[in-house]
């Protein structure tokens, strides 16, 4: 099951025990700009095309401490994706910052 923490939640605590990965689009990553201490990995590209090669990118860059893993986009659907992907693919556990940037602004 995928842990949501709602944006009313989330925006208002301290992320530091998470490594947030940004999956957004690097068209979006320049617009919207990038939570601090979030890693970008594109799940899909600036056309909307999914990277086949997502887990592939991701896997080297997941944290080797007990860091939790969560993952935000533009809005909670494509980071509810990606933790259904890692989760299903490597058996890893992820939460998603439901409301993604949008909820920022």
């Amino acid at each position: 099951m995928i842990e949501n923490i709602p944006a009313s939640i989330w925006t208002k605590q301290d992320l530091s025990e998470y490594q947030i990965f940004d999956v957004r689009t690097p068209a979006e990553w320049e617009e919207d700009g990038i939570l601090d201490g979030a890693i970008c990995v594109a799940m899909h590209d600036n056309r909307g095309i999914l990277n086949a090669d997502f887990i592939k990118d991701l896997k080297p860059l997941l944290p080797k401490d007990d860091k939790k893993i969560a993952f935000i986009c533009h809005s909670g659907h494509r980071s509810r994706f990606a933790c259904e992907l890692l989760l299903q693919e490597l058996g890893i556990a992820s939460v998603n910052l439901d409301g993604g940037m949008q909820a920022l602004n």
